[in-house]
């Protein structure tokens, strides 16, 4: 495999004296082991190829800031034959220490980085049958699927499948609720554009339909903001790869969080309920939904669902009383200080006072004193 130009490819271009080329052969020799060529030894470690990753992209760096200096093109075959030298070496890396997640995600990122998006779908393509319990390479591969590509069934399906793998990861049912909202409020929006919905956010069920009268529509009638190109999925065909339904999500049953909810908040009410019953007694998990409904004002009702069931299940705990009272002030800006701010302080003196009257214990007052 040819991974020249290198410095002395770009020495011939004019991009450097050839004095410079030569010197930076040397220290690319240097800067995989400190020996010329050993990283054909086969007691080569990572930190080898890290340091020889770091100078490539230290190398690359500097070739950038010389060809804007000079007003070359940004596309050339020195740029284009480094790039590939940085992946080979990722790569050649990951074959030998394929357990290192930490290294997989710099690859990741440098992909990224350079919008290679044929190359990252073989990289997470790879990590993840590697690595099927890191939950935060299934996180990043359904983020990159729904911002970058804008394929919401890719993204779901990844998430589904990493939940199939990880049951037990509140990281993951955070992300997967986290996207439903997010697929949700968009849902929404085309149908405020359609006519078939009000405009104002604030407005629960203004167009007529829950959730269960909108189960007798056909998937015609619900727009599921899929792109052009992309299979139709709607918010109710919730299915893994092997087709089957997750947990019970789309299975065609309402549950109690879910029923008379609006539209876009029926499978969030869903993922919740499965993802309380995976992880009962999870408080950080339940806050963590409760937080993420805070960004949205169409999953007021939502919010106002999984706050009571969480006052419900953690009545007498101190942490969940403050936590509830900190809530409004966390979604104001830091500084300068507003009449928001003091508008959440009152929000969280009535919060407080609520769970004092719910569970008058002294752990609870101690918590209300502590954070007054």
């Amino acid at each position: 495999m040819v991974l020249a130009p290198g410095p002395k490819g770009v020495a011939e271009r004019g991009r450097w004296e050839a004095r410079g080329g030569r010197r930076a052969l040397r220290t690319r020799r240097k800067a995989v082991t400190g020996a010329p060529h050993s990283a054909h030894r086969p007691q080569v470690t990572k930190e080898d190829f890290l340091r020889y990753l770091q100078f490539e992209l230290n190398f690359e760096s500097l070739l950038k800031c010389r060809r804007t200096r000079l007003g070359m093109s940004k596309r050339s075959g020195a740029n284009f034959a480094l790039r590939r030298r940085i992946h080979f070496i990722f790569s050649r890396a990951l074959n030998r220490f394929k357990g290192d997640e930490r290294l997989w995600l710099q690859w990741i990122d440098y992909a990224q980085r350079r919008k290679a998006d044929k190359r990252l779908e073989r990289i997470f393509g790879r990590a993840l049958a590697v690595l099927p319990n890191a939950t935060e390479l299934w996180i990043r591969a359904a983020a990159w699927e729904f911002e970058m590509r804008s394929n919401s069934t890719a993204a779901r399906r990844l998430l589904q499948r990493a939940l199939r793998a990880n049951p037990r990861s509140s990281s993951l049912w955070l992300a997967y609720f986290r996207f439903e909202l997010i697929f949700g409020e968009k849902m929404r929006r085309r149908r405020v554009v359609l006519g078939v919905a009000d405009p104002d956010p604030t407005v629960g069920l203004a167009d007529g339909a829950t959730v269960d009268e909108m189960r007798g529509q056909s998937p015609a009638d619900i727009d599921d903001g899929s792109v052009s190109g992309e299979p139709a999925s709607g918010l109710g065909s919730h299915e893994s790869a092997d087709g089957g339904a997750v947990d019970g999500i789309g299975s065609g049953q309402t549950s109690g969080d879910a029923a008379g909810m609006p539209p876009w908040c029926a499978v969030p009410a869903l993922v919740f309920q499965q993802a309380a019953q995976q992880l009962e007694g999870d408080a950080n998990l339940l806050l963590g939904c409760l937080q993420a409904c805070g960004d949205f004002a169409t999953a007021a009702p939502l919010a106002r669902s999984i706050e009571e069931r969480l006052r419900g299940a953690f009545a007498e705990d101190p942490s969940v009383a403050m936590a509830l009272a900190s809530l409004p002030l966390e979604r104001c800006e830091e500084a300068p200080w507003t009449s928001k701010h003091s508008t959440a302080v009152q929000q969280g003196m009535r919060s407080l006072d609520r769970s004092v009257a719910q569970a008058p214990t002294p752990r609870i007052f101690e918590a209300c004193s502590e954070w007054a």
